[in-house]
């Protein structure tokens, strides 16, 4: 019977996702460890890690805030080129509360698996080159800014964009990298509309007051 894993000696995304948030031999999960197990495919990990849970209908308060500043920190040491992501020791040794680990080990997972369906390796010299990773950077953190904005109803799509990005860099797909950069220009163009709609507004308060 023939395999249907990629011929390349890499595990899917899935199992990567599930491997990482394996719990150690003290029955817990530990950053540190979930980042050096992701090895190379780190970046892209911690992009989908982070995306995942802004598709959450209701976010609590603040919520968005701290997933976009952690966005931003992953994508700028994208940016100055490191290697894997780098988090100060502090951080490394975080516990992954239990609750959350089993919402990312099923959920997560069972979208991983779906996507894996339509998505697979293409393209991974291109989605590897130094300028596409630090132009991949430079999209993420303008949706990452995005993300963090008091703006209403605009959670989801900055979110999709970066969940895209990191399945593409995980995956080594191009196209789902294509994707998430589309729905960036998406995002900017909505954001440019936007300003010019209250700069509009704003000219037309200041006429009906005879500033």
């Amino acid at each position: 019977m023939v395999s249907t894993r990629t011929q390349s000696s890499e595990p899917r995304l899935s199992e990567l996702f599930a491997r990482t948030l394996d719990a150690n031999q003290d029955g817990v999960v530990v950053l540190g460890e979930v980042l050096d197990r992701a090895g190379d495919r780190g970046y892209g990990f911690l992009l989908i890690l982070l995306a995942i849970p802004a598709f959450i209908p209701v976010l609590p308060p603040g919520t968005s805030g701290v997933l976009g500043a952690l966005m931003t920190l992953v994508a700028l040491q994208m940016l100055f080129g490191l290697r894997q992501p780098w988090f100060p020791r502090r951080w490394r040794q975080k516990i992954l509360a239990p609750r959350t680990v089993q919402a990312l080990q099923t959920r997560g997972v069972a979208l991983l698996r779906k996507i894996e369906k339509v998505s697979h390796p293409r393209g991974r010299r291109f989605t590897r080159n130094g300028l596409i990773l630090r132009l991949s950077a430079l999209i993420v953190i303008g949706l990452a800014l995005v993300l963090s904005s008091p703006m209403p109803f605009m959670n989801t799509l900055p979110a999709l964009g970066v969940l895209l990005i990191g399945i593409g860099l995980a995956n080594h797909d191009v196209y789902f990298l294509g994707a998430g950069w589309l729905i960036g220009g998406i995002v900017a163009l909505i954001m440019v509309l936007g300003v010019e709609v209250l700069l509009r507004l704003g000219r037309m308060v200041r006429e009906a007051v005879g500033l």
